[in-house]
């Protein structure tokens, strides 16, 4: 089970996500648990320290699953899952600052397929007032996730 008795962090109106631990955010409306600081980047604070690393599609699944672990099941999201973050504000990034400080702006990858497109070719950019796109090519940046389901508390960064 995940940890409720995290810092509470306001988004859309309610108390959508709390911080369970140092480094991550648990997502009330999804279910997940997400990696609060891009890929690259430590929790420092409430702020992410470091520079979030560009992946290639290969590079970004060796990376996630170098990091997961029968007790941390980090994962790369799916793209409706990493979509649910957008929060469109016009003044970038568009999603909440507050729980996922320091994302840069640009492209995160995601694992499945979206609307009929093969299965690591849609993304998720956080920019201005976000976006997403599919069948492009590159190095992204990289949000790890996994269900809250699973012993988050083996995952907190100490």
């Amino acid at each position: 089970m995940g940890l409720l008795t995290g810092t509470a962090v306001q988004a859309d109106g309610a108390d959508r996500f709390t911080l369970p631990g140092p480094g991550l955010v648990e997502d009330h409306r999804q279910g997940l648990v997400w990696m609060r600081c891009s890929l690259g980047q430590r929790p420092d604070g409430d702020r992410c320290s470091g520079e979030a690393e560009r992946l290639t599609w290969s590079e970004a699944n060796r990376r996630v699953e170098a990091l997961a672990s029968r007790a941390c099941p980090w994962r790369l999201p799916e793209f409706h899952e990493l979509r649910s973050l957008l929060q469109p504000s016009g003044a970038g990034p568009a999603l909440d600052r507050t729980a996922f400080p320091d994302t840069p702006d640009g492209w995160f990858w995601t694992r499945v397929r979206a609307g009929g497109h093969s299965q690591y070719d849609c993304f998720v950019d956080f920019a201005g007032s976000g976006r997403t796109r599919c069948n492009m090519g590159g190095r992204f940046y990289l949000r790890p996730v996994m269900s809250r389901d699973q012993g988050v508390e083996a995952c907190i960064f100490r």
